[in-house]
Formats: C-alpha cells, structure tokens, sequence
C-alpha cells in the first residue's frame, strides 16, 4: 500500500496530466473562437457560426476539462494535506503551506468539500 508522500507524488502526476489536456483543450478552443471571430466579422449570423463551429460541443468539452482538472486540484490538495500530517506537520503548518486559514487547511486535510473553492472566488491554492 502506498503511504501518503507517494500517493500525493501520484496524485501531483494526474493534477499536471490534467492541467496538459485543459491546457491544450482551452489552446484548440481560442483556435476556433478566432475561426468563429473571422467568420462574424465576414458577416456569417450567430445562428449559423454557432452551427458552423459547434459552439455546444465545445462548451461541453471545455466544461468537462474544467471539472477533470478541479477534481484533480481537490484530491492533491487533499493528499498533500496528509502527506504534510503523515511527516509530523500540524493543521496550522498546513495552513502556511496553503497560505489559507486553520480551518481550511483542517477541510483539506479531512478531504471534505470546500465552499467557496471552485472555479470562482477559489482561496485554496
């Protein structure tokens, strides 16, 4: 069984592997808003752009990226928080670490869902 360090290290692995494909993901999607941008500016309408282009599927895939890349944020977040514990850290010490509060930090480390930490208003990198 692999202790806490490795399983951070493995779980630090999948965060930037998922920070590639939202990376390259978002790269393609400028791609095509600037095919979209050339199109509307030629005078094509917004139905037949959206048409065109595949604005729905496109939304879809970029929100799937984002929600692969914050699970991954929350369960490194997470295991860093134990990894940091298993070498003898305090809550507090995970707080500096974080640069968050005592009581985030002790969220973190409980693996529990953190309001206010998704994509908007996030004050737990």
């Amino acid at each position: 069984m692999p202790d806490e360090r490795d399983r951070f290290i493995d779980d630090v692995h999948r965060y930037v592997e998922a920070g590639e494909r939202l990376v390259a993901g978002v790269t393609a999607f400028n791609a095509m808003n600037r095919e979209a941008l050339e199109d509307l500016d030629g005078g094509m309408t917004l139905t037949e752009s959206f048409r065109v282009h595949d604005s729905a599927g496109w939304s879809r895939r970029i929100s799937a990226l984002l929600d692969e890349f914050e699970a991954s944020r929350r369960v490194t977040r997470t295991s860093a928080a134990s990894a940091l514990l298993d070498e003898g850290r305090t809550i507090t010490d995970v707080g500096r670490a974080f640069g968050v509060s005592h009581q985030l930090a002790s969220r973190f480390a409980k693996g529990a869902p953190v309001a206010g930490t998704g994509p908007v208003g996030d004050d737990g990198d």
